[in-house]
């Protein structure tokens, strides 16, 4: 069974929309969002979708998954952002990719569900198999023993996903996926498609210079 980890902060707004996507696809899975101490209408959202559990857990990406992780039932962990969308085959390939021993894990390329040309950019450097071009929000798999074996996600504050893919990594092979999982652009749109993105490079390029992810965040708002 495949245990799909959805991290909440106050997302009422997106919630229902990204659950109703999951719920009625067909496969062996289970979905758990895993909040983060939400003050919206996330988690009264959430319970109006029967099956769905909930776990909570300190507030911070890699504590919630962590969280999720721990109350899995499935063999197989898929993390995925609330405001991205799998593939609708996206269930029947990760099962296929993690029944060959020799990979470890992987995540889908990434699109974005608004046209801009630096966001096209950025989804066609998504599907080179990298760690600079691979994050949390492409929906990362793997095994729950994997998972288990690296540690889970640091307790860091930011780059949790940059950090746990390096390990990964490491432990074997990574694939990644095309089609792409669809993920919102609100960020941009909020803070800039060109100011975000060189925000986005400038954070990564810190990150793997030694900088603590303590500093970092303080540029990076949830």
């Amino acid at each position: 069974m495949i245990s799909i980890i959805i991290p909440t902060l106050n997302e009422e707004d997106i919630i229902a929309a990204s659950l109703a996507d999951l719920i009625h696809r067909d496969g062996d899975f289970e979905v758990i969002v895993a909040d983060g101490g939400s003050r919206d209408a996330t988690l009264c959202v959430v319970k109006q979708f029967a099956g769905v559990r909930v776990v909570t857990g300190p507030r911070g990406r890699g504590s919630q998954m962590n969280a999720g992780a721990s109350a899995a039932q499935g063999d197989i962990l898929l993390f995925l952002h609330a405001d991205t969308r799998l593939p609708s085959t996206a269930l029947s390939m990760v099962a296929g990719a993690l029944k060959d021993p020799g990979i470890v894990g992987g995540s889908f390329c990434l699109a974005f569900d608004r046209p801009h040309p630096l966001l096209a950019l950025y989804s066609r450097l998504s599907r080179i198999n990298t760690h600079l071009f691979t994050y949390g929000d492409q929906g990362l798999f793997l095994r729950k023993e994997t998972f288990k074996a690296l540690g889970g996600f640091t307790n860091d504050p930011f780059m949790e996903d940059a950090e746990i893919l390096l390990r990964l990594r490491r432990m074997g092979r990574f694939v990644k996926f095309d089609p792409p999982v669809v993920t919102s652009a609100r960020r941009y749109l909020k803070y800039g498609v060109i100011r975000q993105q060189l925000r986005n490079i400038t954070l990564v390029f810190l990150f793997h210079m030694g900088v603590p992810t303590s500093v970092l965040k303080r540029y990076y708002p949830d």
